[in-house]
């Protein structure tokens, strides 16, 4: 075992060197190839995947975009072939391809946070209490925001009554990776995420300015988007709310300069860290047939969206042919990075969502109102009246679909609203004349476990 860290621990150190972002200001020398310090930990955390979600499926399988044809198709997944099959939902997704990065890179950065928790018995240096409690804080948030990634892709959305029985994942406490792991049940898996978060908010912790390092309102945040995925709407509005207490600043899309143009077509600053509504910085690197000079978005969404409806103007480019491209990700690298955090206006639509099953209707609607001035032009915009709303859970779940695109979430909020009933979700494409759907109560909202993780560890394999 301490060979086996000692390994990893001179790879980490090669890969920790080339992090790449300086929000952490650390100089890598010759004398920490080895973590001894908090501060040595806490640059493991720092490294720059820990902050990238690999949410190929969740873009995937949604209903956001569309190719053209299935020439656009083959040739958009020409080094991704798997591309190919999970556009239409096939029963064997992945093709010949035995890894998918959404899982080896989730378990990467699980193995990760599992080694930055040795700094809990580590030795402290003077002065090194706030570093080490920083790393407590940190490594639990990204354990928790990894295995509830992994369970949104290859688990079945969650219901209380089933939990216990359906399959969860393999739960890796620990970075040895020699050791083999079955399937724990979806229900462990949620209280492991629950059990590392409700840990890392009990450490008293002062937030870091810069949203790369997740701390307590990022852990209350997850914890509010923990609870809405499993239906304990109570408990979700408690934790949206006090977040929204602390962090509640949303961009006004009317006061924006103007987008910034590239060869992708345009995105909006501010963005990253300099985005005052960012609690936790994550994003996806998305390519193949999700590359923005390939994907179109979807022509029915943009639709939905009212002529003095700011995201209408900045969210979209408009190609020659009349396609429109998305590249309102908070991101601004281009079109081909789609932001996954944590925002202020998730919460609120949180909060609203919430709050509007709860009966709190004039609250919800007064959270709507809120985004909507921000995302309305100035000129048109009214406050909406409860008797201008007949169905307001519904309509605060247009928003949400509406404020959320193309964030990863869309395909975990059709699998919860199918589990519950009330509101299904059908996705339907039309590639060569031909229709393909993804109906409310298909098995395919759950995507196989990679063939390399069944061959290694002889996991049971979702059913298809």
């Amino acid at each position: 075992m301490k060979d086996l860290k000692n390994y990893l621990i001179v790879s980490l150190a090669i890969i920790v060197a080339g992090c790449g972002k300086d929000f952490l200001d650390v100089k890598r020398t010759s004398n920490q190839a080895v973590p001894k310090t908090a501060k040595d930990y806490l640059a493991i955390l720092g490294r720059e995947n820990m902050y990238f979600t690999s949410s190929d499926l969740a873009y995937l399988g949604a209903d956001e975009y569309y190719v053209k044809n299935s020439a656009e198709l083959v040739a958009g997944s020409q080094y991704t072939p798997f591309h190919q099959y999970t556009y239409t939902w096939q029963d064997n997704p992945y093709g010949t391809q035995r890894n998918i990065r959404d899982w080896d890179l989730a378990y990467e950065r699980i193995m990760y946070a599992n080694l930055a928790l040795d700094a809990e018995s580590a030795k402290l240096g003077q002065g090194e209490t706030g570093d080490r409690d920083r790393v407590r804080v940190s490594a639990r948030f990204h354990r928790a925001w990894n295995f509830y990634q992994l369970a949104q892709l290859f688990c079945r959305p969650y219901h209380e009554p089933a939990a216990g029985e359906d399959p969860g994942l393999p739960l890796r406490l620990d970075y040895d990776i020699s050791v083999r792991y079955g399937r724990s049940s979806l229900k462990e898996v949620y209280d492991r995420i629950l059990d590392d978060l409700t840990e890392a908010e009990k450490i008293p912790l002062v937030d870091a300015s810069s949203p790369y390092m997740p701390g307590t309102t990022a852990v209350q945040a997850l914890l509010a988007r923990v609870y809405l995925q499993q239906g304990k709407f109570d408990m979700a509005l408690r934790y949206a709310d006090i977040v929204l207490q602390k962090k509640n600043t949303l961009i006004d899309y009317n006061k924006l300069t103007g987008p910034v143009t590239d060869i992708y077509g345009s995105y909006f600053e501010p963005y990253g860290k300099n985005n005052p509504a960012i609690i936790f910085y994550s994003s996806a690197a998305v390519g193949g047939i999700l590359g923005a000079t390939r994907r179109n978005a979807d022509t029915m969404f943009i639709a939905s969206l009212d002529e003095h409806d700011l995201r209408r103007k900045i969210y979209f480019f408009r190609r020659p042919d009349g396609t429109r491209a998305y590249t309102g990700a908070y991101c601004g690298y281009g079109g081909n990075e789609a932001f996954t955090g944590l925002s202020s206006e998730e919460m609120l639509l949180i909060r609203a969502e919430c709050r509007a099953r709860s009966g709190m209707d004039q609250q919800a609607l007064d959270d709507i109102n809120l985004l909507r001035k921000h995302r309305t032009e100035a000129g048109a915009y009214h406050d909406l009246e409860l008797s201008d709303v007949t169905d307001l859970l519904g309509y605060v779940l247009t928003e949400r679909r509406k404020e959320l695109f193309m964030r990863g979430s869309r395909w975990e909020d059709a699998r919860r609203l199918n589990q519950e009933g009330k509101y299904p979700v059908t996705f339907s494409r039309v590639l060569d004349g031909r229709k393909y759907t993804l109906t409310p109560d298909s098995k395919k909202w759950v995507w196989p476990i990679p063939q390399s993780e069944i061959d290694a560890n002889g996991i049971e394999q979702n059913q298809r």
